[in-house]
């Protein structure tokens, strides 16, 4: 079994990873975003844009259309349940926190429940590059950049 495959059918959250990457929530189109950028990670190959719509400086709506692996797919689709209602700030504090997690940094586990569905990337460092790819897109968007990737220099 290659690496992507382990990191997608073992640990305890393997589920919910498969469930959004098959079928993915937020996927689609905002017809006039606030907030738009695209991601990508050439080695890869994966692609993402995300659109967000911003209400009083928070988070209103957000989707994403992606040509990408698995993770990412599920990273963008998990992200739709936490990104609502939150600021840029609180959207750092939550990149902050995902790093750790994909780090096996340990602490509590992320509010948003979904996302320590990626705990287990910790033993696939290669990978990780492919989770943090829809949140790098969206710290982009918030900050009126146009492009994102995660691939190291």
């Amino acid at each position: 079994m290659t690496a992507p495959a382990q990191a997608m059918d073992s640990g305890p959250y393997a589920a919910t990873l498969l469930a959004h990457a098959r079928a993915p929530r937020h996927q689609g189109t905002l017809l006039h975003p606030d907030a738009l950028a695209e991601g990508y990670n050439a080695l890869c190959g994966d692609r993402i844009t995300v659109m967000l719509a911003l209400r009083q400086g928070c988070i209103a709506e957000y989707a994403f259309r992606a040509e990408a692996c698995a993770l990412v797919v599920a990273a963008a689709s998990l992200l739709g349940e936490c990104l609502i209602g939150r600021d840029a700030e609180e959207v750092e504090h939550l990149a902050a926190r995902f790093d750790g997690l994909l780090a096996g940094a340990g602490g509590p586990p992320i509010e948003c429940g979904g996302l320590n569905a990626f705990a287990d990337l910790a033993r696939f460092p290669a990978r990780r590059k492919c989770a943090r790819l829809p949140l790098a897109t969206v710290r982009a968007a918030l900050r009126g950049a146009a492009h994102a990737n995660t691939e190291e220099a």
